[in-house]
């Protein structure tokens, strides 16, 4: 039976969970994800799901009442493998190169990226859990990997992307982190209204960037934050000043958060040691590396010094040390000292 698109989203979330083993996930708790990330509405609609995967894809799903949560028998197990075949990857090449055709570059970037994550998945998987067990024994982990947890609301993405092309407004009710919206709100004064500009992903969330009219400026939104997204029938009528700055802020911005910092020149001093980290993995891709020797490396940044970007270099500790400007500097300085008053 043909797996419609919203199946898949289910089977793909059940199938992240379960893989996450140790760890169990409740009927409940499992249940609650999914009403939260694909709106089914009883647990009846998840025990049909699970016995689905049972029956259609031989999923060994089994349930622990000690731990009172699902799991898989065969920890080798994933959905995945079943789901792309070597065939699927030459559709997917063919896709690709279809959009380079008609697209061009950003798009074609951003499918190429996928693939290789794609593939890279599914070579790891063959290799560190071959069908037959390993040399050094079953149930020995060869690769442990950083549990992520995924923004929500992914599934707005499409949406969003389709409301960008098209050129038209969305509507959307948004939770803020500060409680801001009580009970007491109603439901239209919760009602925000966007001219969609552009997406960004950071740190596996995603945001949209639009014109807001009623305050006349552009604002950024998180996807897990919203809920009732809709596309309305009226276009987008974004000034081009703001389009303009939105464009070219965002190529000149660590994270997502905003502010009022011009661009400008980072010059930031490494040790040795991480600045082989740095040049491995870029921060920014507007870094350059000025000078790279036995004493420190250097490199520079081109962008606007915000929130993300002060957090991320503290991450560094003693192993940094920012050079200019002297505003970043500064900030830097005042953050460490707040930083220690708490201890």
């Amino acid at each position: 039976m043909p797996i419609t698109r919203s199946a898949f989203q289910r089977y793909r979330l059940i199938d992240e969970v379960i893989s996450r083993h140790p760890r169990k996930f409740s009927k409940q708790r499992l249940f609650e994800l999914l009403r939260e990330h694909c709106g089914i509405r009883s647990i009846s609609s998840l025990e049909k799901d699970i016995q689905r995967l049972r029956e259609d894809h031989d999923a060994p799903i089994a349930y622990d009442k000690r731990s009172n949560g699902y799991y898989y028998t065969d920890p080798q197990f994933r959905l995945l493998r079943l789901m792309l075949t070597p065939d699927d990857m030459e559709a997917l090449d063919y896709a690709r190169e279809v959009l380079a055709a008609t697209q061009g570059a950003p798009v074609v970037a951003e499918l190429t990226n996928a693939l290789q994550k794609v593939r890279q998945s599914l070579d790891i998987v063959r290799e560190v859990r071959p069908e037959d067990g390993n040399a050094l024994g079953p149930g020995r982990k060869v690769v442990y990997v950083e549990e992520k947890i995924l923004g929500g609301n992914r599934q707005y993405v499409p949406v969003l992307i389709r409301a960008v092309n098209q050129n038209r407004q969305v509507s959307f009710h948004y939770h803020k982190h500060d409680g801001s919206v009580t009970e007491t709100v109603t439901a239209a004064e919760r009602t925000r209204r966007l001219h969609p500009i552009l997406l960004r992903e950071v740190a596996d969330s995603w945001y949209v960037i639009g014109y807001d009219e009623a305050s006349g400026r552009e604002k950024t939104y998180a996807l897990d934050r919203m809920s009732d997204l809709e596309i309305l029938d009226e276009p987008c009528a974004v000034p081009d000043a703001v389009l303009a700055y939105v464009s070219e802020f965002f190529e000149h911005i660590y994270g997502i958060t905003d502010t009022t910092d011009p661009v400008e020149n980072i010059v930031l001093s490494f040790t040795p040691l991480f600045g082989r980290y740095v040049k491995a993995k870029p921060i920014h891709q507007t870094q350059v590396v000025l000078r790279d020797d036995e004493t420190e490396c250097v490199v520079k940044l081109r962008l606007a010094p915000n929130r993300d970007l002060m957090m991320h270099l503290r991450s560094y500790g003693e192993h940094l040390k920012v050079v200019q400007p002297e505003s970043l500097v500064k900030a830097m300085k005042e953050s460490l000292r707040a930083m220690l008053e708490r201890y």
